[in-house]
Order: C-alpha cells, then structure tokens, then sequence
C-alpha cells in the first residue's frame, strides 16, 4: 500500500518538481500531461522565488512566533505581500484578525526577499 502525504507547496517548489519530471520523460520518451505543461508554465512566469528562498521566508515568518498555518505561508511566498491592506486579503476567509504589529512583521521579513 503505497501512503501519500499531501502537503503546500510553492509555486517555486511546483516548477522544480515539474522540471524534473520533464527531464524524466525526456529521458523516457515521454511527454508531460497537458494539465502539468499549464502547471509548469503557469509556475515559471508566476514564481518570484527560488524554492530555497521560499523555504527560507517561510522559516523566517515562523521565527517572529506568529501561528500560521502552511497555507497561508505558502500563499505569502508566492504573492510576497507589499502593504498591510495585501496581507489582510490572504488572510481574509480567516475567521480571526492580524494585528497591524503583526501583519508588519511579516512584511518585514517578506521584504527582504522581494
């Protein structure tokens, strides 16, 4: 029985995982599907990080002590929010708010990724 674990990840990490699986076929004589070709191109104009800067902004988000979830914070590598008001749309489904302190410090750190 083979076990899946589902997990976020960025659009930094889908465009490798893609690529890679591209040269695997290549190598095979096989093509992507056309639903991973979209995915692929769609991650190559949209991602704005490489996957190690993904994963770092995410450790650095964690670090400040707020509680988010992987979501969200794959959602924040991927958009890298510029104002509160950004921040604040991610987040607005949540049934909970963000202070303006804290929605800053997370700009603070996606600042130094942008």
């Amino acid at each position: 029985m083979n076990i899946i674990k589902e997990r976020s990840v960025s659009l930094a990490e889908v465009k490798n995982i893609l690529k890679d699986k591209k040269k695997e076929y290549t190598d095979e004589e096989k093509e992507l599907y056309y639903e991973q070709k979209r995915a692929l191109d769609h991650a190559s104009k949209a991602a704005k990080l490489t996957p190690k800067d993904a994963l770092k902004l995410m450790e650095g988000i964690k670090a400040t002590g707020l509680t988010l979830t992987e979501d969200q914070l794959v959602k924040i590598s991927d958009l890298l929010p510029e104002t509160v008001d950004d921040v604040r749309a991610i987040f607005a489904k949540e049934r909970f708010k963000y202070t303006e302190e804290e929605i800053k410090k997370i700009l603070d750190v996606v600042a130094q990724y942008r």
